[in-house]
C-alpha cells in the first residue's frame, strides 16, 4: 500500500511537539492491538521510526514485519516459551522510539546505555520544539519512556499502558496551553527532570536471549 508521506524517521524534525504526540499515539495503539487486539498476537521484533509510514493525514502504520512472530508459537506445548518477553521486547524498542519524539534525531541500534540520562534532558531537546513543551507533559513523558527501558522486563509496561500515558502527555499539553499566554516554557525553571539513576547498561535481549550489540546516537553535525 501506497504511503504518500513516507516513513516517520524523514519528517521527525520538521513535526510540532503536539503532532509528534498524536503520531506515536497511533503507532502506540498499532502496537497494542497486535499485541492485545488482533485474533492471533503478533509481536514486530523491529520497531523502528523507519518501519513507521505515515498517509495523507500523517496517520501512522506499521511495516516491515519480516521478523515478526505469532504468539502462538511462544504459547504452544510441550514447552511454551514466557510470552513477556517477546511482547517487552516491543515495548522497549518502542520507547527508544520515544527518545527521537524530544531529541529530533535517529536512536540506532537495539540498547541505551544508562549514562545517556546522566545529565538534564533539556539539553538534548530538538531545539525545534525547545519552549514549546509544558513541563507536567514531559515528565510523563520521561516517567514512561524510562520504564519502557527498563532492564527489568517484568518492570516494563504493556503496549496499551504506553498509549494511555502518551494520551495523558497530550492531554496535559493541550490544558496547559489554553492558560500558557505566552506559549513559552522554561523547563527546568519549573521541574525537576528526573535523572536515570541505574549506573549499569541497559542491555536488551533479542527474542532467543542472546545480546544486541551496544547503543550509539547518530552525530550528523
Amino acid at each position: 500500500q501506497y504511503m504518500s508521506n513516507g516513513s516517520l524517521d524523514q519528517h521527525i524534525q520538521a513535526l510540532s511537539w503536539k503532532k509528534r504526540l498524536e503520531i506515536y499515539i497511533g503507532a502506540a495503539r498499532g502496537l497494542h492491538y497486535l499485541h492485545a487486539g488482533a485474533k492471533v498476537t503478533i509481536f514486530h521484533c523491529n520497531i523502528k521510526s523507519k518501519n513507521f509510514v505515515l498517509d495523507h493525514n500523517m496517520h501512522p502504520k506499521l511495516t516491515d514485519f519480516g521478523l515478526s512472530i505469532q504468539g502462538a508459537r511462544f504459547t504452544s506445548k510441550p514447552k511454551p516459551i514466557k510470552v513477556y518477553t517477546v511482547d517487552k521486547y516491543d515495548v522497549f524498542s518502542f520507547g527508544v522510539v520515544l527518545l527521537e519524539v524530544v531529541w529530533g534525531r535517529i536512536v540506532y541500534d537495539m540498547a541505551i546505555r544508562g549514562n545517556l540520562w546522566e545529565n538534564p534532558l533539556e539539553m538534548d531537546i530538538d531545539p525545534n520544539i525547545k519552549g514549546k513543551i509544558a513541563p507536567e507533559c514531559l515528565q510523563v513523558f520521561i516517567d514512561i519512556t524510562l520504564r519502557c527501558v527498563k532492564h527489568d522486563a517484568d518492570e516494563r509496561p504493556t503496549m496499551g499502558e504506553v498509549e494511555v500515558e502518551l494520551e495523558h502527555v497530550l492531554s496535559l499539553q493541550e490544558q496547559t496551553d489554553i492558560t500558557n499566554t505566552d506559549a513559552h516554557y522554561n523547563l527546568l525553571s519549573k521541574t525537576i527532570i528526573k535523572r536515570y539513576k541505574q549506573r549499569e547498561d541497559i542491555i536488551q535481549t533479542d527474542t532467543y536471549g542472546s545480546l544486541v550489540s551496544q547503543p550509539f546516537i547518530k552525530d550528523d553535525s
